[in-house]
């Protein structure tokens, strides 16, 4: 039988406590602190350049996705502390793995970004200097 003491009680109270997990993680973990300031960054960037639909659909994806890997990896590592809090070689390697898929995402939403945002800085470059 599963354990009901921790369960949400209605559909709002599951809502209000992802929204209470996403606060935490933003306030207590600097890496998703970073993240998240460099997605609204990214999100203004992509409303100043106008983007197509498709364009800000897949922007605001690989964004998300960046932020889904970087809570999923403080999980991980918080449970990882709670399970074992002493220095354990395999409990290091298991946070590297968890951690790379930040990495990869970043890398991944990276080069999005610049195939999706060169372009239109080069021509915003090109129209400030051509006049003067």
């Amino acid at each position: 039988m599963i354990n009901k003491i921790w369960q949400h009680k209605n559909m709002k109270e599951s809502f209000l406590g992802a929204l209470h997990g996403l606060a935490i993680t933003i306030k207590t973990e600097r890496n998703a602190k970073i993240i998240f300031i460099f997605g609204l960054i990214v999100i203004s960037a992509g409303i100043y350049f106008d983007l197509s639909g498709d364009e800000f659909a897949i922007l605001i994806l690989v964004t998300v996705g960046v932020f889904i890997c970087e809570v999923f990896n403080t999980l991980a590592e918080n449970i990882l502390d709670i399970v074992k809090p002493e220095y354990d070689t395999k409990v290091k390697l298991l946070k590297d793995i968890a951690s790379s898929a930040v990495l990869l995402s970043c890398i991944g939403s990276i080069a999005i970004g610049i195939i999706i945002f060169l372009p239109r800085i080069t021509h915003l470059y090109q129209r400030l200097f051509h006049k003067l």
